[in-house]
């Protein structure tokens, strides 16, 4: 089998594992959806690291293992639709201070994960 075929298995099968962690913890909901809050940035916090890891390290194998947890796992576990779809149902329940609360934590905590993610593989794989 040629890498690239590889590459999209791996892919598949860890894409298919975020999305059963996103399904589980999008159960958690109290007063806002925290559980997608998570699952949003710890995606972030991944992505972040396997862009660390490509800056410290430029071989295959490397970069292999970056693609299949960064659009892999990462890609199965983030969820764009899902925030923007629990935020809309936020403002129609007229909990408006919620939504926006909630846009404001998924835009700082996915972006503070990825910036984590980026220094933890700077500091890890020297």
């Amino acid at each position: 089998m040629s890498n690239t075929m590889w590459l999209a298995v791996a892919v598949a099968v860890l894409g298919g594992l975020g999305s059963v962690v996103r399904f589980v913890l999008s159960g958690w909901q109290k007063t806002l959806p925290w559980g997608i809050l998570v699952a949003n940035t710890v995606a972030s916090a991944v992505v972040g690291f396997c862009i660390g890891n490509n800056l410290t390290s430029g071989d295959a194998q490397s970069a292999f293992w970056a693609t299949v947890f960064a659009t892999g796992f990462a890609g199965g576990l983030s969820t764009f639709s899902s925030w923007a779809g629990q935020t809309v149902a936020l403002m129609t329940q007229n909990r408006r201070r919620d939504g926006y609360l909630n846009v404001l934590l998924n835009l700082v905590l996915p972006v503070s994960g990825a910036i984590t993610g980026i220094i933890l593989a700077g500091i890890l794989l020297k």
